[in-house]
């Protein structure tokens, strides 16, 4: 899967458990190819009366599990005078509901010995749990509860919009990083529902109303639009005995289909960026911080894939072709430099971030990165560097396969992008038969000089 930067396409696509390995009889487990792996899952997919999938693992090793829920919502179902809607909702989701006062999914969990959390994308809004075995039942009925009758409580509403507006100007508005890449944002997809930032545009923050975030609420929290996913210490059919008892009652969103098609019209995501393009911010950073970015697809294809190569080739770790340019050379003109391919549903983009050392010039810089990107395709792309990719993935695959939080993330994320938690197995397959070739075309394809914004931050830019 080749949604996110690349170390995030590792931990998400290649988590498990520990015991659900399969190697080839008599072979060194690490001596073999990605399409010798075999995941052993034993997974329960079932679709509750009123549409929530439910995906369950069992694993008894200890007496403990955890439960993911995926809300199809994210920033790309906003309009401009919305923004930032999805993630305000997701602050709210652990506020005051009509039979729980505020704090009690917290407090539940805490007092168990457990954590929760959330996090919102684009593309969707993620909950999850890592609880004991026995509060099962318990966290069903509030997770219930919190998917059908949440009352955002007027003074509960107005101190988190204060809190969501405390944490952009953290995350973006004093942060460099968050400055470029929102920056970076707005420039490759302009004029479309990903051209700007989950939190939100400030002043649609400020003065987004309780009746349009609960119009929001009542819309997209909907059975028929969630996922639940359980990996753990629990029996699969008394689960999902409880989850049709306690879920499976709450009314499906009969609209939520055709709205969902009006949203995810193919236009809505034609980009209007004006490439290619230089752009300075002024900023707190003091040397230059940059990023050079280029349109890219979206989640799931081919090129996609390949282009997960290529960030690793470029810009993972010190051996990389641009770390060694650019870095570790004897004469460095740079304080680090990552390269990542951010996938999303409808679109995507590949994006090269770094920051210069003191002294060094930006724009003889620029063009010199710009040298450097167009000799990589045959350069930094060969046998040897794609191979080592392999090898990267093959480690994380083991590395990572660790828990139930793993497992679940793993399974959730598959089955939302792809309707199917099975997808693995075609990724591998894909990630198996990656050559030199195929990543060398995407390369001169998309890092084109006519299609990249190169972005800069720094305290001596003008304001």
């Amino acid at each position: 899967m080749s949604r996110s930067v690349y170390g995030m396409i590792l931990s998400l696509l290649l988590v498990s458990c520990t015991n659900m390995i399969e190697t080839k009889k008599n072979e060194n487990k690490f001596a073999g190819s990605l399409s010798e792996l075999n995941l052993n899952l034993e997974v329960t997919k079932r679709t509750l009366s009123n549409g929530m999938k439910v995906l369950i693992s069992e694993n008894h090793k200890l007496p403990i599990f955890s439960l993911y829920t995926y809300y199809d919502v994210g920033g790309r179902y906003e309009y401009p005078g919305t923004t930032g809607s999805t993630h305000f909702l997701e602050h709210m989701l652990f506020k005051k509901t009509k039979n729980n006062p505020a704090g009690t999914f917290s407090k539940f969990i805490e007092s168990n010995g457990g954590n929760s959390n959330a996090y919102t994308t684009f593309d969707n809004t993620v909950y999850y749990e890592n609880v004991p075995s026995y509060t099962i039942e318990e966290i069903i009925k509030l997770e219930a509860e919190r998917m059908e009758n949440l009352e955002l409580e007027p003074e509960a509403f107005e101190k988190e919009r204060q809190v969501v507006l405390e944490e952009r100007k953290m995350r973006y508005e004093n942060s460099p990083r968050g400055q470029i890449f929102q920056a970076m944002m707005k420039t490759i997809f302009e004029g479309t529902p990903y051209g700007g930032s989950v939190i939100g545009d400030a002043k649609d923050v400020k003065n987004l109303s309780r009746e349009k975030m609960m119009e929001f609420y009542k819309d997209f929290y909907a059975p028929n639009n969630a996922i639940m996913v359980i990996v753990g210490d629990v029996d699969t059919n008394a689960v999902i005995d409880y989850l049709e008892d306690q879920i499976g009652k709450i009314k499906a969103n009969d609209k939520l289909d055709a709205l969902k098609a009006k949203l995810d019209q193919k236009s809505r995501y034609i980009s209007k960026a004006k490439l290619p393009v230089v752009k300075k911010i002024h900023g707190q950073s003091a040397t230059p911080m940059f990023t050079l970015s280029y349109p890219a697809p979206g989640i799931g294809t081919e090129e996609g894939y390949a282009l997960d190569f290529l960030a690793s080739i470029l810009g993972t770790g010190a051996s990389s072709y641009l770390t060694q340019t650019f870095v570790t050379n004897r004469r460095p003109k740079l304080e680090s430099i990552y390269a990542a391919n951010y996938t999303l549903k409808n679109s995507g983009v590949f994006f090269i971030q770094g920051q210069l050392l003191d002294k060094v010039n930006l724009n003889k810089f620029r063009r010199s990165l710009m040298k450097s990107i167009s000799k990589s395709c045959h350069q930094a792309v060969t046998e040897r560097n794609v191979q080592k990719t392999k090898n990267i993935l093959l480690v994380n695959y083991y590395s990572n396969i660790q828990t139930n939080a793993g497992l679940g993330s793993f399974l959730g994320s598959n089955e939302f992008f792809y309707g199917d938690y099975k997808k693995y197995e075609e990724e591998l397959a894909i990630y198996n038969s990656m050559d030199v070739e195929k990543v060398r075309a995407v390369c001169q394809k998309y890092l084109s000089p006519k299609k990249a914004a190169f972005i800069s931050v720094w305290k001596k830019h003008r304001k």
